[in-house]
């Protein structure tokens, strides 16, 4: 006997195009974009001996990342009152099944309504896959000489703690999501401040507290010796990975309450998120001389500076923001080598941190009436310096407390001797001496270890 959608009530059809809308097309190219999108970017960009622990460090950390949100992260970020934090009224997640909008309705099908007022489960499984993205960003800066076991705990503070910290000052009603700046609220549609500032500056005190890999820096100038990845391909199917799973992220951002919603926002940030796609690897190839994986970088950095207002800006405006971002990229890139002597290396700072306060900071800029931003979610010209200082102020807020726990987090690790694999280790690769395998055992098994 067939089904008959057509006997279904409004409110049926309604509850399950979001229930699908929210675990379904949104949270699986995210998935995707947080494993394999990663994997395979960071995979290309490190040396052959380091390729498979690069893989399982990435793989791993969704793992464990899922569970402590699912007990604690996803309750401390949207079952708390407090403006900084508070005790989550409920523990864990609760295990409802129904999409807000039938929450919203009082409940169906015979089940209450959740006491949260939320789609927890629906709900908890997209926004887990915006915190597994943030975890996947952070192994990137300390990459080839980071320890297995220390990345695992480092997981489970950040799935459990820092990044729920975050989120709900952001997104679950804390100081940055309460009117009480004035009225305003900090506007980060997709995460270029919550996901993508918190990944990128944990990679950097990360970067900064497990010091630089044997012989990045070298001569009395300690100039920077670049360590060129063994695979340019395969970092590039990794961007593209990344660039189906963005869709997902920011399309899947939207909270789809109502037909209105979905209809006057979706095809914007879809656009703007191209847009901004194409600008970054645009400016991130005029300023590298070219250069394959420093564009595709770019192309990634275009992206995160679009998450926060990808329902705002006018389309031009963010092919504008993405050429920014490409330039910020390549800027903070050598910054950080040249100048400030930090190994950050596969680039996480440049592009999820810095990006992610240009993308916060943009947002305030270009979010503007006058500036053709979008009719119904733009702001006006009369709000603009204030938004704008609101969009700063989150910015340093954000920075500023990701910087102090990670170094904090990371400092704790190296003094329990968990952050750091031996010299030998680094040397010989951390494939044979600790996993004990090769990712091109063909290749790697009769070579010396040395080289």
């Amino acid at each position: 006997m067939g089904i008959n959608i057509l006997q279904w009530s409004d409110d049926d059809l309604f509850g399950a195009f979001q229930q699908t809308f929210l675990v379904g097309w949104a949270p699986v190219a995210i998935f995707i974009m947080a494993t394999a999108g990663f994997a395979l970017l960071y995979a290309g960009m490190v040396r052959k001996k380091n390729v498979s622990h690069t893989i399982i460090i990435i793989n791993v950390g969704w793992t464990l990342g899922f569970f402590i949100y699912y007990i604690i992260g996803f309750p401390l970020a949207y079952y708390t009152d407090g403006q900084f934090l508070g005790i989550p009224k409920w523990l864990p997640t609760i295990p409802n099944p129904l999409p807000p909008y039938l929450n919203d309705t009082g409940g169906a099908y015979g089940l209450p309504a959740s006491p949260s007022g939320l789609g927890d489960m629906s709900l908890w499984f997209k926004m887990a896959m915006f915190c597994i993205t943030c975890v996947a960003i952070v192994p990137g800066a300390t990459a080839e000489r980071d320890k297995f076991w220390g990345f695992i705990i480092a997981a489970g503070v950040i799935t459990g703690f820092i990044y729920p910290l975050i989120e709900h000052w952001v997104w679950g009603g804390g100081w940055l999501s309460s009117g009480i700046l004035g009225g305003y609220n900090l506007i980060d549609y997709a995460g270029s401040g919550v996901v993508h500032m918190t990944g990128g500056f944990l990679g950097l005190t990360g970067a900064i507290m497990i010091g630089p890999r044997i012989g990045k820096f070298v001569g009395k100038g300690r100039a920077p010796r670049t360590f060129f990845g063994h695979s340019i391909p395969l970092s590039v199917i990794g961007a593209w990975l990344l660039v189906f799973g963005w869709f997902g992220f920011n399309i899947g951002s939207s909270v789809a309450t109502d037909p209105e919603t979905i209809n006057i926002e979706l095809s914007w940030v879809s656009i703007t998120t191209a847009m901004a796609m194409a600008g970054g690897l645009f400016g991130a190839a005029i300023t590298s001389r070219g250069h394959v994986l420093t564009s595709m970088i770019g192309l990634l950095s275009g992206a995160v500076s679009i998450c926060s207002g990808a329902a705002l800006m006018h389309p031009i405006a963010a092919f504008i923001v993405g050429i920014v971002a490409g330039i910020i990229t390549t800027f903070f890139y050598g910054l950080l080598e040249h100048k400030l002597k930090i190994d950050d290396a596969l680039a996480v700072f440049p592009v999820h941190g810095a990006c992610g306060v240009w993308g916060l900071v943009a947002t305030g800029i270009f979010g503007v009436d006058i500036l053709g931003a979008h009719p119904v979610y733009g702001f006006s010209t009369g709000d603009w310096l204030p938004q704008l200082g609101v969009q700063v102020l989150g910015a340093i807020g954000i920075g500023a407390s990701i910087f102090g726990m990670g170094l904090l987090m990371f400092f704790v690790l190296k003094k329990l001797n968990l952050l750091r694999v031996s010299k030998d280790q680094e040397l010989f690769g951390l494939d044979i001496s600790f996993h004990k395998t090769y990712a091109y055992p063909e290749e790697e098994a009769n070579k010396p270890f040395f080289r």
